[in-house]
């Protein structure tokens, strides 16, 4: 599953104020430096891919899932789904294809997704599905 606009859904706790860039200059106030307040995370920030794993973690920790320890980007449901996440993606592992469609129903409630149907490569890695089983 692929989060559309992922980090646009990620909010601020701090107040970040920017130079407009020169494409927003206001001609009939005759001002070219004009500041302007972020309500949202932009990509150009450094602290945007904390602030989207943050988000995230959140509502992880709300449909009762638990962060993997040994590795924060996974998070694990009863022993039975494992989602896996790198950047805006979600890797959905589960044996029960209706609790996987149980689950994206549920995430498309919180956030616009792009459903990517079966995986074939991911990291690197050639990944394939035995359907019959």
């Amino acid at each position: 599953m692929n989060i559309i606009i992922a980090f646009l859904k990620a909010y601020l706790k701090k107040e970040i104020w920017m130079q407009q860039s020169s494409k927003f200059e206001h001609k009939e106030l005759n001002k070219k430096f004009l500041i302007c307040y972020l309500n949202k995370i932009l990509y150009e920030l450094k602290q945007m891919s904390w602030k989207w794993y943050a988000t995230l973690k959140v509502y992880f920790i709300f449909i009762d899932y638990q962060r993997i320890e040994i590795d924060h980007s996974m998070f694990i449901h009863n022993n039975e789904i494992i989602i896996a996440i790198y950047v805006n993606d979600l890797l959905i592992l589960e044996l029960n294809i209706f609790n996987i469609k149980a689950l994206k129903l549920q995430f498309t409630k919180c956030f616009q997704m792009k459903d990517l149907d079966l995986i074939k490569w991911y990291l690197k890695m050639h990944i394939t599905c035995d359907k019959a089983e």
